[in-house]
């Protein structure tokens, strides 16, 4: 039995019934019953507002593995300048402790960055994303679909080394996949060859914690060109006919900004 089976998670602290659910209809793989018992198998990465770890749920002869993304403090945070990311919560009180940066509105910024990443995956998964299904929030911890199997986790675009045929069939996922979450009205916001994955041929998107609406938020036009430059240069640069004002435009298109 490996190591890690002796270490089984506390289950009054991750159990299914007691998080937020993610959205309908719930994929057959998830495995739904408090009776699970889950195990951690070890860190995957570590990020600049959270690190994730490989979780093992099992019931029976079930298995899941999981990517628990656990959000650390706002004070332990290697990004904390989210003044261009952050939105307005409609409670004045609570946006000037926010603004101000008091313990409370501390607080209120660091749920925000759970909420928001929570909320956006739920609502691209529903809308056909390529985006890892949004298993459960509990606290500060949003349990994610792992993509991945027992060898490894799925690389990043940075790291996955494409070859001259595939990079051009990832670059036209790419462009599918930006024209989902524009027309589910909204931008990434950090978009990069480093949260993007690649399982099995096909292309994911991850990290979504300041994702913005591009109407709502100043920013957001900026942020959107800001992305699709970097990316449109990245494939450029292995060969692709990438056109990143081409693409920004199209974007703007769908979300009726033109």
């Amino acid at each position: 039995m490996p190591a890690w089976l002796d270490d089984p998670v506390d289950p009054e602290a991750t159990t299914y019934t007691d998080a937020t659910h993610g959205p309908e209809p719930v994929p057959d793989w998830v495995i739904t019953e408090d009776a699970a018992r889950q195990y951690e198998r070890g860190a995957l990465k570590s990020g600049k507002e959270a690190d994730v770890f490989i979780v093992e749920r099992r019931l029976g002869d079930r298995t899941n593995l999981l990517a628990a993304k656990r959000y650390r403090n706002l004070e332990d945070r290697a990004f904390r300048n989210d003044a261009k990311y952050r939105r307005r919560t409609g409670n004045r009180r609570t946006d000037l402790a926010m603004a101000k940066g008091s313990k409370r509105g501390m607080a209120f910024r660091a749920q925000l960055w759970v909420e928001t990443e929570w909320t956006t995956l739920s609502r691209l998964w529903s809308a056909g994303a390529p985006v890892p299904y949004p298993v459960q929030r509990q606290g500060t911890e949003i349990m994610l679909e792992y993509l991945g199997d027992d060898d490894g986790a799925a690389p990043r675009l940075v790291d996955a080394a494409p070859d001259a045929g595939a990079v051009t069939g990832l670059y036209d996922q790419l462009l599918d996949a930006l024209r989902l979450i524009a027309r589910a009205g909204l931008v990434h916001g950090d978009l990069s060859v480093y949260n993007l994955l690649v399982w099995n041929e096909k292309l994911y998107v991850i990290d979504f914690p300041q994702a913005v609406d591009p109407v709502l938020n100043t920013d957001g036009l900026g942020l959107l060109q800001r992305d699709v430059t970097n990316l449109c240069k990245w494939f450029a640069g292995r060969g692709v006919a990438a056109d990143a004002a081409a693409v920004y435009a199209e974007l703007l298109d769908i979300m009726r900004l033109t």
